[in-house]
């Protein structure tokens, strides 16, 4: 399988009840062998319209982020955790509930198993929770060492 083929499968995916609510499931973008892969928790209303991660003001800001860290964009894989927007509560974008990270946690496991990156950078405790049971707080700014499981990889 390649990235074409599985962002193909995602955007037909339906696992979970945030597909209900969203126009369609957000694939991860960039390149095999893309040196950074940037975890986010879930696409927002932009990326949700326009089918691509990080597009709206988030996305804006990162990129910003990253020039100012002196990573070209061009060399960062970018994805989410869920596929698909959580819908709002009290007028707030919802976390993804664990049911719906576990959904979607066979795309991104595929994804990594494909781009082969040899740094992966979690933006966030949601995608931080997929690595390490240790709070963002006392890992923040840090580097840790992450394994790769392939075995049970879509």
């Amino acid at each position: 399988m390649n990235l074409e083929q599985l962002a193909k499968q995602i955007s037909l995916c339906s696992r979970c009840p945030l597909r209900e609510n969203a126009q369609q499931p957000v694939p991860g973008l960039g390149e095999v062998g893309a040196k950074y892969f940037l975890i986010g928790e879930a696409p927002g209303k932009n990326e949700d319209k326009q089918g691509m991660p990080f597009v709206g003001s988030s996305g804006k800001r990162l990129n910003k982020l990253l020039a100012l860290a002196g990573i070209d964009e061009n060399e960062c894989y970018f994805s989410n955790v869920c596929r698909c927007w959580p819908p709002k509560v009290k007028g707030k974008q919802r976390q993804p509930k664990k049911a719906e990270r576990l959904a979607c946690y066979p795309w991104l496991k595929a994804e990594l198993s494909l781009v082969r990156p040899q740094i992966v950078i979690p933006l966030g405790a949601v995608p931080l929770s997929l690595f390490t049971d240790v709070g963002i707080t006392q890992l923040h700014g840090t580097q840790f060492p992450y394994e790769l499981d392939l075995e049970d990889v879509e």
